[in-house]
């Protein structure tokens, strides 16, 4: 008897804890969904894929960078911060949270980090670009970062036009 007690106590237990996890899921998707992550997660990509045209060839079909932004996957990144959110927050604060950024302060304060959020990422990204370069330029006489440097800056194409006009 006391063994169907222990065992009714943790079944019981465990279909609370399940509950309490769909519970605390819930809320962070509905709080994704208004605390500027889906926003973040889109000026990411946006930032991503301008990065990416910068570094490849200029002919390539449109279609590529197409199917580049949905295999970039921004669905598989927001369940990943649900996720980190269920595990880093209880319920209590979850809903805390979805609560602040439903009233109207909290509706601002999103769109304006939102905002802030990709001025930062555009201002790293060209921090880190002008790091590379003065780096690069410090390590000009070593032939490996000269050849790199050969690579990532090649000499304009000549084009037909101005070949035969010489």
């Amino acid at each position: 008897m006391k063994k169907l007690i222990i065992m009714g106590i943790l079944l019981s237990s465990s279909v609370a804890f399940a509950d309490d996890i769909k519970q605390k899921e819930t809320i962070a998707q509905k709080l994704v969904s208004v605390d500027g992550t889906e926003q973040g997660l889109q000026n990411t990509d946006k930032m991503i894929l301008e990065q990416i045209r910068m570094r490849l060839p200029k002919d390539l079909p449109e279609s590529f960078y197409t199917d580049l932004s949905k295999n970039l996957n921004s669905e598989q990144r927001k369940q990943f911060i649900v996720q980190r959110y269920v595990e880093s927050f209880s319920q209590k604060e979850l809903q805390a949270a979805l609560t602040f950024y439903q009233s109207v302060e909290g509706k601002a304060w999103a769109k304006k980090a939102s905002d802030v959020g990709s001025e930062v990422a555009h201002f790293t990204t060209q921090n880190a670009r002008t790091a590379l370069n003065t780096t690069m330029q410090q390590y000009i006489d070593n032939p490996k970062v000269k050849q790199l440097m050969t690579r990532m800056n090649p000499p304009p194409v000549q084009t037909a036009e101005k070949a035969e006009s010489k």
